[in-house]
């Protein structure tokens, strides 16, 4: 981090392996769109043993994706950040096992606003405040129940109590 810093920058997001681990592994166990855009089939293929016709819509489920016990070991379900220490893959739409925004020619356009848009602000926060649970509650009481939908969301809102950091 530099010297007197004020505010978390891009520039320093790139020195922050933990946290972009972090950042990683949420759009990993949580991707905002679970579906991704549907595809027509351009020609006859087999994948995994079933015939695919020509002309078939496929959907891919990005969050069964990330959640493959065969790419992501027994505990896929888990968060775990560190686990983008022992396998180098990235959302930028080449590593199959991760592709919260797609990939290919109809990979997400807004790929890099968003991450900036997760990294940025979040590291701020993290920088400036700690942040609790509220009246006493513990970390196995909040709900981890989605909604699903075009966008999923949590069932229940998680609430947060700020604490200022003196930086």
């Amino acid at each position: 981090m530099r010297e007197g810093l004020t505010f978390v920058t891009e520039d320093d997001v790139k020195n922050l392996p933990y946290f972009r681990a972090l950042v990683k592994e949420t759009l990993r166990i949580e991707p905002v769109i679970p579906l991704l855009v549907p595809r027509r089939c351009s020609q006859n293929t087999k994948i995994a043993g079933y015939d695919i016709p020509a002309g078939t819509t496929v959907n891919v489920n990005a969050w069964a994706v990330s959640r493959d016990e065969k790419e992501w070991g027994p505990n896929a379900d888990e968060f775990r950040p560190e686990r983008f220490f022992e396998k180098d893959v990235d959302f930028k739409g080449t590593d199959y096992e991760f592709i919260p925004f797609g990939s290919g020619r109809r990979m997400c356009p807004g790929m890099r606003l968003g991450s900036a848009m997760l990294e940025v602000p979040y590291a701020n926060l993290l920088y400036k405040f700690d942040f609790k649970l509220p009246n006493g509650m513990k970390p196995d009481e909040i709900n981890m129940d989605v909604m699903t939908g075009l966008a999923m969301h949590k069932a229940e809102h998680l609430m947060l109590v700020p604490e200022k950091v003196n930086v």
